[in-house]
């Protein structure tokens, strides 16, 4: 399988792990202080839980990607994740966009592929 499909791949499930935790989350209302409890109902919620798997689903993809590329060149793809998240965030959980993410959005991509045409 091509590298970049791999971090893609991995890419994606980091993306959907940052949604996940957002919506187990907003189940479980805001944490004012550093509690136990507060703790533990992270970590027993199963949305919170779903997004840790897809987490660690990025990771092996992402061990994957470190063992045939430079770390140099399969980093910078990180930035992949704010404007996957940026979309989900707008499709999945309804938050507004403006316009400084929008452009924000666009340098990220045009660095990006500054990056990888380097």
């Amino acid at each position: 399988m091509n590298t970049i499909i791999i971090i893609l791949i991995g890419i994606l499930f980091a993306s959907l792990g940052q949604v996940f935790w957002k919506i187990g989350m907003n189940s479980i209302g805001a944490i004012d202080k550093f509690s136990i409890p507060g703790i533990i109902s992270m970590f027993l919620n199963p949305v919170v839980l779903l997004g840790l798997f897809m987490y660690g689903l990025s990771t092996v993809f992402w061990l994957i990607a470190l063992s045939r590329k430079d770390l140099s060149f399969v980093y910078p793809f990180i930035s992949l994740t704010f404007i996957i998240v940026l979309f989900l965030s707008y499709f999945i959980l309804k938050e507004q966009i403006g316009t400084a993410r929008i452009i924000g959005t666009i340098i990220i991509i045009i660095g990006l592929m500054v990056v990888v045409k380097g």
